[in-house]
C-alpha cells in the first residue's frame, strides 16, 4: 500500500483546494488501487476554502512545497510542471483530474487521467462519484458545490457548460440550496476590501511558458473593482516584484468585476504575446475587456496562439 498526495497548483484556488479533498476522501472510501490517499495544497487556502472547511469540521490538507523522487501523487485542477510542486518531475503520476489545456506533461507509464473541457474540477470529481457508485454526502456536494460556483462565477463564466449548470442544480437541491445565491455567498467571504496589492496579484496566479518565455497570468476577482483601480502604481509595482521573484519574463494581471462581466487587463515586462493575443497595448490604467472572465479560455488560450 502506498500512500498518494493529492493536490491542486500553486497559489490554489477554491477549485484546487475542493477537488483535492473530495476527491481524497472518495478514493479513500473505496480503497481506490489498495492506496491511501492524502489532500495536500501548494500555498494558503483561500478564505473561503478556509472557512467552509472549518465550518464542516474538515480538516485543511497539509501545505507542501516538494516531494521526493519516486513519490506518488494525484494533480487535481492542473497538469503543468511550471504550476505544480517542485519535484514532480521525478515524482511518479499516479493520475490527473482537470480541465485545463494538457500542457508539458509526459509520464514513464500509463495513469489515470481524467480531462474533460468542462467549467470547474470539482464537476468532474462529482463525476468520479458516480463512476465509483458512491453518494456523495451533504458536506462533500456543499464543497464541490462551492467550488464550481467560484471556478465559473456563478455560471456566468464562458467556461460554463450545460453539463456543470446540470451538475450544480443537482448539488444544489441535494443541500438545499439556490447554487448562484449560494455561489455568491461564498464568493462575499472574500476579504475583497483587505487585499493588498501585492495579494491582488499573487493570490491566483499561474506561470506559463509560450514559445519558451516565462509568463505569469493572473486574475483578482472583485464584485467592485473601483477600490483596484485607485491602486494601480501599487499594483504595477507589486506586479513586477512578483515577476522578478518568479524570474518571470512578464505578468499579465486581470482584475474581474463580476457585476460588470469584464476586467481591466495589467501588462508588465515582456507581454509581446499578450499584447498580439489579446489585441490590446500596454496602458497605465489597463484596458477594459468587456466579457472576459476567463483567465484559460479568453487571456491564455489566445496568448499561447499568439506565441505558436
Amino acid at each position: 500500500m502506498a500512500n498518494v498526495l493529492v493536490f491542486g497548483h500553486q497559489n490554489p484556488d477554491n477549485d484546487a483546494i475542493m477537488s483535492a479533498v473530495v476527491l481524497s476522501q472518495l478514493l479513500n472510501q473505496v480503497e481506490y488501487a489498495g492506496n491511501t490517499y492524502e489532500a495536500c495544497a501548494l500555498g494558503a487556502l483561500p478564505a473561503e476554502s478556509a472557512k467552509l472547511l472549518a465550518d464542516a469540521g474538515v480538516a485543511e490538507p497539509r501545505q507542501i512545497d516538494s516531494v521526493e523522487e519516486g513519490q506518488l501523487v494525484l494533480l487535481t485542477d492542473h497538469n503543468e510542471s511550471a504550476q505544480s510542486v517542485e519535484g514532480l518531475k521525478s515524482a511518479t503520476v499516479f493520475g490527473v483530474v482537470d480541465h485545463h489545456r494538457i500542457g508539458d506533461f509526459e509520464t514513464a507509464g500509463p495513469l489515470h487521467y481524467l480531462a474533460f473541457p468542462w467549467g470547474s474540477s470539482c464537476t468532474i470529481v462529482t463525476k468520479v462519484a458516480q463512476m465509483l457508485g458512491i453518494e456523495l454526502t451533504d458536506v462533500q456536494a456543499k464543497l464541490l458545490l462551492s467550488a464550481m460556483m467560484t471556478d465559473t462565477l456563478m455560471l456566468k463564466s464562458p467556461t460554463t457548460t450545460d453539463v456543470d449548470r446540470t451538475v450544480a442544480a443537482q448539488l444544489g437541491e441535494q443541500v438545499g440550496v439556490d447554487p448562484v445565491t449560494f455561489g455568491m455567498e461564498v464568493f462575499l467571504t472574500r476579504p475583497s476590501g483587505s487585499f493588498t496589492a501585492a495579494e491582488m496579484v499573487g493570490n491566483d496566479i499561474k506561470m506559463f511558458e509560450p514559445a519558451g518565455k516565462k509568463l505569469l497570468i493572473g486574475q483578482y476577482e472583485t464584485v467592485d473593482k473601483s477600490r483596484a483601480l485607485g491602486m494601480i502604481d501599487e499594483i504595477r509595482e507589486a506586479m513586477r516584484a512578483y515577476a522578478a521573484e518568479k524570474g518571470a519574463d512578464g505578468i499579465v494581471l486581470c482584475i474581474t468585476d463580476i457585476m460588470e462581466e469584464g476586467s481591466q487587463v495589467l501588462l508588465e515586462g515582456d507581454t509581446e504575446f499578450a499584447q498580439k493575443g489579446l489585441s490590446i497595448s500596454d496602458e497605465h490604467d489597463g484596458v477594459w475587456m468587456p466579457g472576459v472572465l476567463s483567465r484559460k479560455k479568453q487571456v491564455a488560450a489566445p496568448i499561447i496562439a499568439a506565441a505558436e
